[in-house]
């Protein structure tokens, strides 16, 4: 979610749902001078809060957010946008506590391809340098939206390389989702997968006739991702969308390729799975892995414990 869409109502529904730690795009499509008064704006919106929420800037707020019944919120990019082609910038997003960027955002940039261009010609010069720079500074490359060649060379230079919110694409062919092999690799450098509950992420159906994959097609994934790689590199990635302005969909509606179709009759066009709606509907989640016969420690490692271990690397001590 955007900080747009993070009222002070939504802080406290966050805490409610159980939920002790967020990674929270500030940044998105903006340059460098938006960047910085988003970032400056989402620090005021915890200070507000803060009997519910804290930033994260050491592995101990992480961990004390939980003993304090707060959640820790890591900031985070979904593109590199906010760089504008100076690789320096990430020493100074680094300081303000960003540790998890996401090379692209669907289309190309600067870094390499998105997954919603026809051609992908893999990462630039400048995306080689980024990383190497991320890698030093222990940050994770986060490759949701990221194309598939693009994708597999940044996983093979990327120190901790990781896909915050997408699902398998053997289970809905969507360019949003993963393949096989891009997860396997991911896994092979222990990270982890985030579990998305965008409907067309999920399943394709008709959803502009209200048509809705359910909470049995989310748990659908888990089980072929933890098929194919184990338990411990599957993780929580919803990429709720709550609150949203009209504004916020627009863009989503020129891509039907990978968006879908919206239902113009809903105040969300694009609701999500049925039974996974919210951030308040996480414990039907945790219901789910129960009912499909997840171990205690494989519940415990899916619903953060897996985030915790990567997480732990990139968020300085």
């Amino acid at each position: 979610m955007q900080a747009s869409e993070f009222t002070d109502e939504y802080f406290h529904r966050v805490r409610s749902a159980g939920v002790s730690v967020v990674n929270k795009t500030v940044v998105g499509d903006e340059n460098l001078s938006d960047a910085m008064k988003l970032i400056a704006d989402w620090r005021l919106r915890v200070a507000r809060n803060s009997d519910v929420a804290l930033d994260v800037f050491s592995i101990r707020d992480i961990l004390g957010a939980k003993k304090q019944n707060k959640v820790a919120y890591i900031r985070g990019f979904q593109n590199t946008l906010a760089l504008e082609g100076n690789v320096e910038m990430l020493n100074l997003y680094h300081k303000l506590g960003v540790y998890i960027i996401q090379l692209t955002y669907n289309e190309r940039n600067l870094i390499g391809t998105g997954c919603g261009e026809k051609k992908d010609e893999g990462l630039s010069r400048f995306g080689v340098s980024v990383i190497e720079r991320m890698n030093r500074l222990n940050m994770m490359v986060d490759l949701s939206h990221v194309g598939d060649t693009t994708t597999a060379q940044a996983i093979e230079l990327a120190r901790y390389p990781v896909v915050s919110h997408s699902n398998a694409r053997t289970v809905c062919n969507n360019p949003r989702n993963k393949t096989d092999e891009q997860m396997k690799a991911v896994a092979e450098k222990d990270g982890v997968i985030g579990i998305v509950t965008f409907p067309s992420f999920v399943k394709w159906t008709k959803t502009e006739d209200g048509e809705r994959p359910t909470i049995a097609d989310v748990l659908d994934h888990v089980d072929y991702i933890v098929k194919l790689v184990g338990a411990k590199h599957v993780g929580v990635g919803l990429d709720l969308i709550e609150n949203a302005e009209e504004k916020e969909y627009r863009g989503l509606i020129k891509r039907p390729d990978i968006w879908g179709k919206p239902n113009p009759r809903l105040k969300n066009p694009f609701a999500y799975a049925v039974g996974m709606e919210s951030v308040s509907d996480l414990p039907n989640f945790a219901e789910g892995l129960v009912a499909r016969g997840y171990s205690d420690s494989e519940i415990a490692g899916i619903l953060g414990g897996n985030w915790l271990r990567v997480v732990q690397r990139s968020v300085p001590s």
